[in-house]
């Protein structure tokens, strides 16, 4: 297609005046991380300095290049979105804090007397929330679902949560101008429908088809959150998942119908996710108190390699502990008080200090790297992710490309890594059942390549249209290959990256789904257009 670079008038006027400060972006690795700083009884410390704090890489100490104290006062209020304009940026919708709290309901991975007692639990906490707590509450069952976007009014939470009684949402949950998503996400209900198994074999496949989709859904709510600023807090309530399956017995191994396999390599997709959407994640135990006891969150090192299970409560303990001491966050376990948990983990985010760092070494090791922070001051209690892998980010194969616009198209949520902001306008005469689509996209979030005196990207953008029922119908998809000289280059890094396409209306069709995702980095974003919103 014709790639042409142009302003839409009304998105124009919309774009410029919202445009952040200019950021180039750099091949330079940066290191960030958020730390949680509570004194000796527990309450938050406001009064760091960068001078407090000393970072270790792998016990090298690290000159801190980045630093930030960051509380969860609400910011400024966005100017109303204009008609027919639609965004992934949260903080563009609505009045958000520079914090904000999710709890995901795992009725997928829990018993049914533990849902029970566990939504007892939230209700309970949701009867204790402050004035600046953002919390939204979403639900992982046959599908991820979302019954409250952010927000401070409990009784408007208590009331979707009383009515949500499992599967389908209650009518009236979700408001006209949810960005969210409500419709049914077919593919990720086929994979969850079911969690037992008459046979070993059967309860593998089950079993295989819930980890990865829980798995997936944390990854779709770390990239929902990546645009927010300042530090975010995934709640967890779950009975949580094996990191392994098949090792539970010696017989279990010897079966050649059963199925041996580590789930590593989607957990470690989800940490990644969420280290880089800078979401920490709390598990919370569904169970309550629960036997043996004697798992700790704190020293636990965890072994990914195959070997004989050690029962389904510390197996799943286990990863729970893994996913928050990789993210910094907290585990909970062996409490009948999940509401205090709940507390807990939502007071972790009022004060969050960001640090950052430039490694030293310009190669790449593909190691795990350790990372220790410490305060010069006696006393303080200190928690933040341990570590990340330092590997470099190669280009992704075609199947790979493939496959994170697929999960973006089918997931309920926007992915707000890349940002956007689309405005539909009316067609022209000779264009007629066509959609007019206007489309920036953030340029500081592309990964631009010098090419001697040239700026090269790659960027793909795809089109897809759904029914009532969440249904794919007709899609469209485009790659921009782009060569920019430096004045050409320039304009888009101070005015945007703006795109136009016509795509074709399908008569059955109740929303247009639309993702972007850069190939050189892989970041994605994606909006949905309702046409009910529409007003053309």
């Amino acid at each position: 297609m014709k790639f042409r670079l142009i302003l839409f008038p009304v998105l124009a006027g919309l774009l410029l005046a919202q445009q952040p400060e200019v950021i180039i972006r750099s091949t330079t690795r940066l290191i960030q991380l958020n730390v949680v700083v509570h004194d000796r009884q527990g309450k938050p410390v406001r009064d760091l300095k960068k001078s407090d704090f000393t970072l270790l890489d792998n016990g090298k100490p690290q000159q801190v290049s980045v630093f930030a104290m960051e509380s969860n006062a609400v910011l400024p209020q966005a100017a109303k979105l204009a008609p027919n304009v639609f965004t992934n940026r949260l903080q563009q919708k609505s009045a958000v804090p520079s914090s904000v709290t999710v709890i995901l309901l795992d009725e997928l991975n829990t018993s049914i007397k533990d849902k029970i007692w566990a939504k007892q639990q939230v209700v309970k906490y949701l009867g204790t929330i402050h004035p600046d707590d953002r919390v939204a509450i979403y639900v992982l069952g046959r599908g991820l679902r979302v019954l409250h976007d952010f927000t401070t009014d409990s009784s408007d939470l208590l009331r979707n949560l009383t009515k949500y009684n499992g599967g389908v949402l209650p009518d009236g949950v979700a408001p006209e101008d949810n960005s969210f998503g409500t419709a049914p996400m077919t593919q990720l209900d086929r994979w969850m429908n079911g969690q037992g198994g008459a046979s070993g074999q059967e309860a593998d496949f089950y079993t295989i088809n819930r980890v990865t989709g829980t798995c997936k859904a944390i990854e779709f709510i770390a990239n929902h959150l990546a645009s927010l600023p300042g530090r975010k807090n995934l709640i967890w309530v779950s009975g949580g998942f094996p990191l392994q399956i098949g090792f539970e017995s010696i017989e279990a191994m010897h079966d050649p119908s059963r199925t041996q396999r580590t789930f590593n390599p989607e957990v470690e997709a989800a940490i990644n996710a969420l280290n880089d959407g800078n979401v920490a994640i709390y598990p919370v135990d569904a169970r309550g108190l629960v036997a043996p006891a004697a798992f700790s969150a704190q020293n636990q090192k965890i072994d990914l390699a195959p070997k004989l299970s050690m029962g389904p409560i510390v197996e799943h303990q286990e990863t729970m502990s893994m996913l928050a001491d990789r993210t910094g966050g907290h585990a909970y376990f062996n409490t009948n008080d999940l509401a205090k948990a709940i507390r807990e983990a939502v007071d972790d985010s009022t004060v969050t200090y960001t640090l950052g760092f430039y490694p030293a070494s310009g190669e790449h090791d593909g190691k795990f790297h350790k990372l220790q922070v410490k305060a010069d001051v006696a006393g303080l209690n200190l928690r933040y992710r341990k570590g990340y892998f330092d590997t470099d980010e190669k280009p992704k194969d075609a199947n790979a490309r493939h496959k994170e616009l697929n999960d973006a198209v089918w997931s309920p949520i926007d992915a707000s890594s890349l940002g956007l902001l689309v405005q539909l306008a009316p067609s022209p005469a000779d264009h007629a059942g066509d959609l007019n689509v206007f489309m920036k996209i953030d340029p500081t979030a592309v990964g631009m390549t010098r090419n001697g005196d040239l700026h090269d990207a790659v960027v793909d953008v795809l089109f897809v249209q759904k029914d009532d029922h969440g249904r794919e119908l007709k899609g469209r998809n485009d790659t921009l290959t782009m060569t920019l000289k430096e004045e050409s280059y320039q304009k888009i890094m101070k005015e945007g990256l703006v795109y136009h396409q016509y795509v074709p209306k399908e008569s059955m069709a109740t929303q247009l789904r639309i993702v972007v995702r850069d190939a050189s980095s892989g970041a994605i974003g994606s909006v949905t257009v309702p046409f009910k919103q529409l007003k053309l």
